[in-house]
């Protein structure tokens, strides 16, 4: 009996050390295969070069459009969509009409090296086309979307703004028609501007002009063109945009020698000028 018991006990040791053994052996087997695999793991961080930025309201979308250089802008509505209404120089990828590996084909096309914003109409759709372009295009240094309704009209406004700004730089003859708040605003940053009222007697004796204007009726303007000084700039104006530019036309067509041509496309903001040449006057 007493050997038996001692025979028992023995096995219990043997069998306790072993399992301490096993125990030992498998928690080293896993924790190297722990530290491999994490070692092994990619850093998808550290291979994404993205600036990612995330959604942005719509107001904080176009001050960031107004100031980032070399915007790639990508409208991913329907082609209905885009065709109704669209940020001006966007390119339309409109996912819902076209299968996933065409819009693949159009992201990877996309120019590299240059941020890129994205929207659609409503923010609903462009979240899964923000996703999508951050895992096929690590090279694009700046990725941001609209999330919610895009201000077409207060960014095209502001673009048509720049562009006229940067054909005055270059030098552009005709800069054609102007709206009232841009006339305004190009009269007041154009030295040396030689504005030209070209209403009719009629029109223009007892009415509102602008100070400092010549008046040179349009329909005296084929035997007067030749008047206006070759080194101004030069505005046309009306009442109400309806004879400016047909003045337009027909200095455009006589090819008259003026160093800039414009013309006010709709009701002249007299008193807002005149206002604007007063206060200069008085500083």
């Amino acid at each position: 009996m007493k050997e038996e018991r001692n025979f028992l006990q023995n096995a219990r040791r043997i069998v306790s050390a072993v399992y301490l053994l096993c125990s030992l052996s498998i928690g080293g087997v896993t924790a190297g295969c722990s530290e491999k695999n994490a070692s092994e793991m990619p850093d998808n961080d550290n291979n994404v070069s993205v600036n990612d930025l995330g959604a942005m309201s719509p107001e904080k979308a176009l001050e960031y459009m107004k100031k980032t250089e070399n915007l790639v802008i990508v409208d991913v509505a329907t082609r209905s969509w885009y065709a109704k209404e669209h940020f001006e120089g966007a390119i339309n990828i409109p996912i819902e009409n076209i299968s996933p590996d065409e819009a693949e084909k159009l992201y990877l096309d996309i120019p590299a090296g240059r941020p890129v914003i994205l929207h659609c109409r409503l923010g609903m759709v462009v979240p899964g086309a923000y996703r999508t372009l951050k895992k096929l295009r690590p090279d694009i240094p700046e990725i941001s979307y609209i999330d919610g309704a895009p201000l077409f009209g207060e960014y095209n406004e502001w673009k048509q703004e720049q562009d006229r700004d940067n054909s005055v730089v270059a030098g552009e003859k005709f800069l054609g028609g102007l709206t009232p708040s841009e006339a305004l605003e190009y009269m007041k940053s154009t030295p040396n501007l030689y504005i030209i009222d070209v209403r009719e007697p009629e029109w223009y004796e007892g009415y509102t002009q602008f100070v400092g204007n010549v008046h040179i009726p349009r329909s005296k303007l084929p035997a007067r063109y030749k008047e206006i000084p070759a080194d101004r700039p030069v505005i046309l104006n009306c009442g109400a945009g309806v004879q400016s530019p047909r003045a337009y036309e027909f200095l455009k067509e006589a090819n008259a020698d003026v160093l800039q041509l414009s013309y006010i496309d709709g009701v002249p903001l007299f008193s807002a000028y005149n206002g604007w040449v007063g206060q200069q006057q008085r500083k």
